[in-house]
């Protein structure tokens, strides 16, 4: 399975599970991670969750390989699905906690950011990938803008190089940076610690900030998703899909 789930003292744990790929997210990853959020949403015994991935990373972002063997709308198509899950993520009432070690780039990068406590290993690097592969993000902008000073998120977004542990803290694209040993440990904590609080408080809490959060984000993902439709078809872009030919 490429996402385990599992519950223990109210809170979710949602493992994405395929370590050789360094957790790239694929259809079948996006169909168990949408089941994954359902039971949050509506389980009235959870009440937060953890997203963390299978050793050594965190998410590498999208599987080049299988978006190459897909048509320009079908590539579209699945791009649409991991805005619609990221913008979930802002949507459920319940926090969500990000527990993030190793690569944390492309997707992978925004899907951290767009969760409502950042852990980070020391170990940790993140990438902004799209922009080097020749097309912009198709998702997610939001994410980073919710997280950082405009120059900041335009920096991250552009990839040119990668941020570590110390200068996503400063920065704000995470909100804490611990040993690798402890960074399980620590998410767990503070997991609980919010599972723990009252659920209608902490839910009314997550839900006044929303609109500063998200924003516009649905709008401006279908804005991405068009230029992103434009940049494929560009001879950078098509570069990028031919090393994932098989």
């Amino acid at each position: 399975m490429s996402v385990e789930f599992s519950v223990e003292n109210n809170v979710a744990y949602i493992q994405l599970n395929r370590p050789k790929q360094r957790n790239a997210q694929n259809k079948e990853m996006l169909d168990l991670l949408d089941a994954a959020m359902e039971r949050v949403e509506t389980c009235d015994t959870i009440n937060a969750a953890i997203i963390f991935g299978a050793d050594p990373s965190f998410c590498a972002g999208s599987d080049l390989t299988e978006l190459g063997a897909l048509d320009l709308d079908g590539i579209c198509d699945v791009e649409k699905r991991k805005a619609a899950f990221l913008r979930r993520i802002s949507l459920c009432p319940k926090p969500i906690i990000a527990a993030v070690q190793g690569y944390a780039v492309g997707g992978g990068a925004f899907l951290a950011a767009a969760c409502d406590v950042v852990v980070a290993a020391e170990n940790v690097k993140f990438k902004g990938m799209e922009v080097p592969n020749g097309w912009i993000t198709p998702w997610g902008f939001h994410a980073l803008n919710a997280r950082m000073a405009p120059r900041h998120a335009q920096r991250a977004a552009w990839g040119y190089k990668f941020i570590t542990a110390t200068e996503a803290l400063r920065i704000g694209l995470v909100d804490e940076v611990v040993a690798l040993e402890d960074l399980f440990e620590t998410a767990r904590t503070i997991a609980e610690e919010l599972a723990a609080l009252p659920p209608v408080s902490v839910q009314a809490t997550k839900r006044w900030y929303l609109n500063a959060c998200l924003a516009d984000g649905e709008a401006e993902d279908a804005k991405l998703n068009s230029l992103f439709r434009q940049h494929c078809q560009m001879e950078a872009a098509q570069e990028t899909f031919k090393k994932f030919e098989k």
